[in-house]
C-alpha cells in the first residue's frame, strides 16, 4: 500500500484504479470535464472527505493569491 501511494505522489499518470491501466490519462478520456468525487478518493487513495478537503484547500488559496475575497 505505501509503494501505491508513492507512485500516486511521484508518478503525476498513476492512479490506482486498474480498470483505466492506473492511468490518469485514460480516466480523462473517460471523464473529459470532470470526475465524480468517489472515482476521483478510488484513483488518489483517498475517501471523498479528504477530496472535498483538498479541493476547498485549493480554491482557498487560489482565491488568496488572486486576493478574492469569499462572501
Amino acid at each position: 500500500m505505501k509503494d501505491t501511494k508513492n507512485k500516486i505522489i511521484l508518478d503525476p499518470n498513476y492512479i490506482n484504479i486498474k480498470r483505466f491501466g492506473f492511468s490518469i490519462d485514460t480516466l480523462l478520456q473517460r471523464y473529459p470535464d470532470g470526475a465524480p468525487n468517489k472515482i476521483v478518493a478510488s484513483a488518489l487513495m483517498m475517501t471523498e472527505e479528504e477530496v472535498e478537503e483538498f479541493y476547498e484547500g485549493v480554491v482557498e488559496k487560489l482565491r488568496s493569491i488572486m486576493g478574492v475575497k469569499n462572501e
